[in-house]
């Protein structure tokens, strides 16, 4: 066990990563993750997913039958968290890309919910869409 959490750690020489790599293929579950919720651990599918708020130690997760408050920072399920799949949109803020409804310069809208998009991290999202049309960017 301490030679994988030794896996997540940095040195500042690439081995890092290849030690990360490591740890990712002895996961038994790597499509979810588990969190801790009313003194279980929760298997949360990442398809499930909607949206993530960073607060301070607390990350809240919005999936699309629950929500979970988690005491974790954002940067920590940023590194889980699928690159492919999700993206982060504000400093407090991460999305599954394939749930974004609609997009403006202040908010996306996520499933039923408006989640803040920052400033520098818009036009990060608008390059990474499709779009047909002049959009005005």
């Amino acid at each position: 066990m301490k030679e994988l959490l030794e896996g997540i750690k940095r040195n500042g020489n690439g081995n890092g990563e290849k030690k990360l790599h490591n740890l990712e293929s002895k996961l038994l579950v790597k499509d979810a993750v588990f969190v801790r919720h009313e003194g279980n651990l929760v298997k949360v599918k990442f398809e499930d997913i909607l949206w993530l708020k960073g607060d301070g130690n607390y990350t809240t997760l919005i999936t699309k039958k629950t929500v979970f408050s988690v005491r974790n920072i954002l940067k920590e399920f940023e590194t889980v968290l699928p690159q492919d799949q999700f993206i982060r949109i504000h400093k407090s803020y991460i999305v599954q890309i394939s749930e974004i409804q609609s997009i403006n310069p202040k908010e996306v809208k996520v499933g039923n919910d408006l989640v803040p998009v920052g400033r520098t991290y818009y036009h990060q999202l608008i390059s990474g869409i499709q779009k047909v049309g002049n959009l005005g960017d």
